[in-house]
């Protein structure tokens, strides 16, 4: 079986160009278009050809071995929580930014000019 972990950071089915419900069926198909297209013989000219279809094979291997899959679903879901959570923690910080600005702007224009104490209760 194939240590999945080390392909947590590579989008699989991006990489075959196929959906994330697709059947086994569906995977080969986008497997065979993509490997004709970067197979090393068919690009002698690209260095990179070969590196490009080990991991097509590897992507391959990982999406039709049903547990490797399944594994590799897992890690793509929390790396998509983890995503969404810091984007709402991004937003949540902006509006928080963006209310200290609005306040100071507003302290500005009253021309007070006197430093405000914050009371910690």
């Amino acid at each position: 079986m194939v240590d999945v972990k080390k392909f947590s950071e590579i989008d699989l089915y991006g990489l075959l160009g196929a959906e994330i419900s697709a059947t086994e069926a569906e995977i080969r198909k986008a497997y065979r278009k993509k490997a004709l297209q970067c197979h090393p013989d068919k690009n002698p000219d690209n260095p990179k050809a070969a590196e490009l279809f080990q991991e097509l094979s590897k992507a391959l291997e990982i999406l039709l071995d049903a547990s490797a899959r399944s594994a590799y679903d897992k890690l793509l879901n929390a790396k998509k929580a983890a995503q969404l959570r810091t984007q709402q923690l991004d937003s949540k910080r902006q509006k928080l930014k963006n209310d200290l600005e609005e306040r100071e702007r507003r302290a500005r224009e009253a021309g007070s000019g006197k430093a405000y104490k914050v009371n910690k209760t």
